[in-house]
């Protein structure tokens, strides 16, 4: 099987699998699709490495289709467009992609032993991520389930998250800056101003007050006008920092943006570093769905980019990798989650 990167379709396999679609009527694709990807559950051990690469390439166009997936753009993917596919596609690509990962695989074997097994990994991450995704829930009610969390577990974090931003403020602020925020931003502002003091209240960077979004854009801006090469693409995917960018966490100077460029990925969550280019590979396709995992975390238990929450000694809130029973020398504990919360006692 030649093999020229680690990408979904880069290898005769995954292109003659595609011009096996092309080749088929609109009608057949979705269940060649699910064909793909139930021939790896179905197969033997170890699991054969064509069938594995199939697979993948069918996750990636279920992946296509979802919420915050990257359109196919390879010249080796599908050359007609690919049918919408059934939504419980969703679940059995993730079941399929965590076969080809796990012992034993040859396909998995093979790259193990080049130097490129990291990236073929993180490229298989990168499409399990978004078919993981949660449904998005109305900003207003993921920020009314982490108050209540928040209030009940941590109510000194709590006490740091800013009452709601001023209207006008945020009219002026659109204003200033020549764009209108989305919806969900704004809805988050309706909930939240930021945060009054830093503190690690969510997984990702701290929220910014309506100031603070401003003042970032305006700072990077400013920058941005005075090294004109920092705009410059030069081979990377994203320049350091886009005018159509907002900011609407930030620390340390490194920021988590919304993408309001025109196009399939408007509204979505990268980071824009100080000392690196921006990134929206592992980033999240809205707000909303965002602080839908942030919610579900406290809630449930569940992880966002690999963290959950924990409590600190003195009932602060940390996140980091499940397992972790320290911080600095000093005990960490679970959070309680809705499963582990006792039921409130009846007289």
């Amino acid at each position: 099987m030649g093999t020229w990167d680690v990408g979904p379709f880069d290898n005769d396999t995954a292109a003659d699998f595609c011009a096996s679609l092309d080749e088929a009527a609109d009608a057949d694709r979705p269940g060649l699709v699910r064909d793909a990807l139930v021939r790896v559950l179905d197969a033997d051990d170890p699991l054969d490495q064509h069938l594995a690469v199939e697979a993948v390439a069918a996750a990636a166009l279920v992946t296509a289709q979802c919420p915050g997936g990257r359109p196919v753009t390879s010249a080796y993917g599908p050359d007609l467009p690919v049918p919408a596919l059934p939504a419980d596609l969703r679940a059995i690509a993730v079941r399929a992609l965590d076969r080809v990962q796990a012992e034993p695989s040859e396909l998995r074997g093979l790259w193990a032993e080049t130097d490129r097994y990291p990236y073929w990994l993180h490229s298989l991450q990168l499409l399990r991520r978004v078919l993981t995704f949660p449904a998005p829930q109305p900003v207003a009610r993921s920020w009314a389930r982490i108050d209540t969390w928040m209030q009940r577990h941590a109510p000194a974090c709590h006490a740091l998250l800013a009452p709601p931003a001023d209207p006008a403020e945020v009219e002026a602020a659109q204003e200033a800056m020549g764009l209108r925020f989305p919806t969900d931003l704004l809805e988050s502002l309706a909930c939240h101003d930021g945060i009054t003091k830093w503190a690690t209240l969510l997984p990702g960077r701290p929220p910014m007050s309506v100031a603070g979004i401003l003042g970032h854009w305006q700072m990077c801006v400013e920058i941005d006008g005075d090294e004109p090469d920092l705009t410059e693409v030069d081979g990377y995917d994203e320049p350091w920092w886009h005018p159509l960018w907002i900011p609407w966490a930030q620390s340390d100077g490194d920021s988590q943006v919304i993408d309001m460029r025109e196009g399939p990925g408007q509204g979505r969550l990268g980071d824009a570093a100080h000392d690196d280019t921006g990134h929206f590979d592992d980033g999240w396709p809205c707000l909303s769905t965002y602080l839908t995992a942030v919610a579900d975390a406290f809630d449930h238990g569940t992880a966002v980019d690999g963290r959950v929450p924990f409590l600190t000694s003195k009932g602060g809130l940390w996140w980091d990798r499940p397992g972790v029973t320290e911080l600095n020398g000093e005990p960490l504990g679970p959070a309680p989650t809705t499963r582990t919360t006792p039921s409130p006692s009846r007289p």
